[in-house]
């Protein structure tokens, strides 16, 4: 995560950083002889890169005033200054990643594994993370997932708003690293006792063995686990194979669509939280149907003690 740290703050940088004075900046400095808008540290793909926007009392990188349109690159460790006495140093110049900052109080909220909960993890209301296409969507307990903009605000049901802060448009196609934790790597195990009330799960991913251990929101996996491979058995096709509509799995579950929507939205932070970059796939949707499944296809039910 890119970072610029003062000697007093650390503060997550998102895709372009907006610094200055004013309250509709990224990075408030409140010092008087910072500039409304003094500069911008933005990620071009590769590198981060300083411009000042004109600023009365100048940006300077490494002892060096900033004149003109110039845009150098800012590499790690590269000492900032805005204006007299505001100096930062650029902590982490690794790329941006999926954040949100709150309009009320500036506090920023982190992705985990390609997923970010507003308001909060506790009480999510809205999800932000990445389709099967690659896009950015957001969605909520209704069930469908919305396009969703860089920089575009989201209001919750308390009017608390947060601005989105999406990853730079060079990981709009996201890759899978061959070697990192993902769904498409996950063997997933659903151990479960006979009356059904004690489920727990273990993710196998190469020679790692990722212990999920017993949760509640295991049993709607299993669930999904259990339509999957019943569709599998049957000839279905894969593209085909477990979908099952968002009220029909309410009704299973006896789950209202805010219940359903706080039990997903655990199983997938849980796995974001080990570092499952696409964490959120864990429960796909099809767009305008209502529709959903479990997003990983090697599958393992176990029955814990049978007699």
């Amino acid at each position: 995560m890119a970072t610029l740290a003062s000697s007093a703050d650390v503060f997550a940088l998102p895709t372009r950083a907006l610094i200055g004075r004013s309250r509709d900046c990224d990075l408030v400095l409140p010092a008087r002889d910072v500039s409304s808008r003094h500069a911008t540290l933005e990620w071009n793909g590769a590198d981060w890169q300083l411009r000042d926007l004109g600023s009365r009392n100048g940006t300077w990188l490494e002892g060096q005033r900033l004149v003109g349109d110039a845009r150098p690159v800012v590499c790690a460790g590269a000492r900032l200054r805005f204006g007299h006495d505001s100096e930062w140093v650029l902590e982490d110049a690794s790329p941006p990643e999926l954040m949100a900052r709150s309009l009320t109080d500036g506090a920023w909220r982190l992705a985990q594994g390609g997923y970010l909960a507003l308001p909060s993890a506790d009480a999510p209301e809205r999800c932000v993370y990445r389709d099967r296409q690659g896009r950015w969507v957001v969605s909520g307990d209704e069930g469908d997932a919305q396009a969703i903009d860089d920089r575009e605000l989201l209001v919750m049901a308390d009017a608390s708003a947060w601005r989105v802060h999406l990853p730079g448009a060079d990981a709009s196609t996201w890759q899978e690293d061959p070697a990192g934790r993902s769904l498409a790597r996950l063997r997933l195990q659903l151990a479960y006792s006979r009356d059904e009330e004690y489920v727990e799960a273990v993710a196998l991913c190469g020679d790692e063995r990722l212990d999920l251990k017993a949760r509640a929101h295991h049993y709607t996996l299993l669930i999904l686990a259990r339509r999957r491979l019943a569709d599998r058995a049957a000839g279905v096709a894969e593209a085909e194979e477990g979908w099952i509509r968002q009220d029909e799995l309410g009704d299973m579950l006896r789950m209202s669509d805010n219940h359903l929507y706080i039990t997903i939205h655990r199983a997938r932070a849980q796995l974001g939280e080990l570092g499952v970059a696409d964490a959120a796939g864990l429960v796909e949707r099809r767009p305008g149907t209502r529709q959903l499944r479990l997003g990983v296809a090697d599958l393992e039910l176990i029955m814990l003690n049978p007699r």
